[in-house]
């Protein structure tokens, strides 16, 4: 099986970027003869310098626009439909739906973004992806019309790679420990300082338990864009003299850094107010460690060995079960049986991944999941949507059309085929779909791309047109949809001239 992962980079989310690697070495732990044929596919200069520095996970590395010649029978993930391949097989992922418990912690247009996006994804490709049950039963009370076939849970693991077991420098660590003043016992939190991580009930439980015996290593970066005064309120708390002594932030540094700490760590807490599934947590896992986590239901539902809950709104619940983990900690598994333990664990989430790409090959249709096929039905109907929705603006569908036109620039043949289908005259869409999908793309292309689209040869296309043939012959039906199709065509060449001179 020929298997394209898309690479993200987002400086702001490095679970994603995490994510997309996990389940390359996920799919490498398996014996060799269940293992796909990985390729990484990329779209940005710094996705490329992620994917090279992790090319041993692969057999090669490609632009994600040149998904189609690849002959990939999966490609993956989409958080939105900007993000699908043009004529390859694809699936959706929605992490969770957090803007919709929390919508408190989401600017106005982030929420409709986020909505809209997910929306499609759920309703649009042959598979979509879940992260957790919570996420697939949320999206089923949102959404009890949609036909929830193609939907799939995968709790995706935490994957180091093979070296890392074996690689444990004590030296390195105590090192490590002394130059951040770390003292040999300690608990960490591998968390960036977003609101919802809920740094601030930890703080807020040390300064209710001056005399806790308990020291607490903090890793991530001491930001929040969207909430830059939550940081600041944070650093205030942990400030405090008798608090700071249990502290140590390292701010961002190296994934090894990281993991050295993590490895090395007595245990560790996990305060967020919500998760998707928390990668976090699976690291943790994976290394054996007893843990403090907030009592939430993806928490409940990773449930992971030695852990114990706590009120995550609650800093006196926290401060006691501190006191009784400090006191009577739970023995740590040894490295060498969470090796083994995990090793099992992964290669059954591979298994899980590889048979809903198996579920995607069969129910995949281009007629009906590629990704012209359904633009084709998404736009008009988001129009339809909005121009009804109070709860929506015409700037939140522009924005969404905004990430449409970015993935129709390098794709201009997709964008002549999604046209052709738009842009017939009795489309009521056809006008709005002239202006605002075809020119707009158009208008922000190079001189060669706008060619491109020029010269699209729909003779050679036919298939891509979604004309088939029965029993040999065009049908009825199909002769009307190719000579208006070839019409379309012909009128859209001669506006794009008229108005986008080459």
């Amino acid at each position: 099986m020929k298997i394209g992962l898309r690479v993200f980079y987002n400086a702001g989310w490095m679970g994603g970027i995490n994510y997309v690697l996990n389940i390359a070495r996920m799919l490498n732990n398996l014996p060799e003869h269940e293992r796909p044929d990985i390729t990484f596919l990329t779209s940005t200069p710094e996705s490329e310098i992620i994917a090279n520095n992790n090319r041993n996970l692969v057999s090669r590395i490609e632009k994600f626009s040149n998904a189609r010649a690849l002959n990939l029978d999966f490609v993956y993930p989409a958080t939105q439909l900007p993000e699908a391949p043009f004529g390859a097989p694809w699936g959706g992922w929605i992490p969770d739906w957090q803007c919709q418990h929390l919508p408190e912690m989401f600017e106005k247009q982030e929420l409709a973004r986020r909505f809209l996006h997910y929306r499609e994804l759920a309703r649009r490709p042959s598979v979509c992806l879940f992260s957790s049950f919570q996420a697939i039963e949320d999206t089923r009370i949102l959404f009890p019309d949609f036909d929830d076939s193609g939907w799939s849970v995968f709790n995706f693991p935490a994957v180091f790679d093979s070296s890392f077991w074996d690689k444990h420098n004590s030296t390195a660590h105590e090192k490590l420990r002394a130059r951040m003043n770390i003292p040999e016992n300690y608990f960490i939190i591998c968390n960036q300082f977003w609101k919802h991580k809920n740094h601030l009930v930890v703080a807020e439980a040390l300064s209710l338990a001056p005399d806790l015996d308990i020291h607490i290593v903090m890793t991530g970066a001491i930001e929040d864009s969207r909430w830059p005064k939550y940081a600041k309120q944070v650093q205030k708390l942990l400030a405090i003299p008798n608090v700071a002594s249990k502290v140590t932030l390292t701010n961002r540094i190296s994934r090894d850094e990281q993991l050295m700490l993590l490895r090395g760590a007595t245990g560790y807490i996990q305060p967020s107010l919500f998760e998707g599934w928390s990668t976090f947590i699976e690291e943790a896992r994976a290394l054996g460690l007893p843990g403090l986590i907030s009592d939430i239901p993806v928490h409940r539902e990773q449930s992971p060995p030695d852990s114990t809950f706590f009120d995550p709104r609650n800093a006196n619940d926290l401060v006691q079960k501190m006191k009784n983990i400090s006191t009577n900690l739970p023995r740590r598994t040894s490295l060498t049986d969470a090796k083994n333990r995990h090793a099992e664990y992964t290669q059954n989430c591979a298994r899980v991944f590889l048979n809903i790409a198996r579920k995607s090959q069969k129910m995949y249709d281009p007629q009906k999941h590629e990704l012209v096929a359904v633009l084709e039905q998404t736009i008009p109907e988001l129009f339809e949507h909005i121009a009804e929705n109070n709860r929506y603006e015409q700037r939140d569908l522009d924005r969404w059309l905004a990430a449409i036109r970015l993935s129709l620039r390098d794709h201009p043949e997709d964008l002549a085929r999604l046209g052709a289908r738009l842009c017939q005259d009795n489309h009521k869409f056809s006008e709005n779909a002239k202006k605002l999908i075809v020119i707009a793309t158009l208008a922000k292309c190079s001189p060669e791309i706008r060619q491109r689209f020029l010269d699209f040869d729909l003779e050679s296309d036919i298939e891509a047109q979604g004309i088939r043939k029965l029993q040999g012959e065009m049908s009825t039906y199909d002769v009307q949809t190719q000579l208006a199709i070839k019409s379309t065509l012909f009128r859209l060449r001669d506006l794009v001239r008229r108005k986008l001179p080459t």
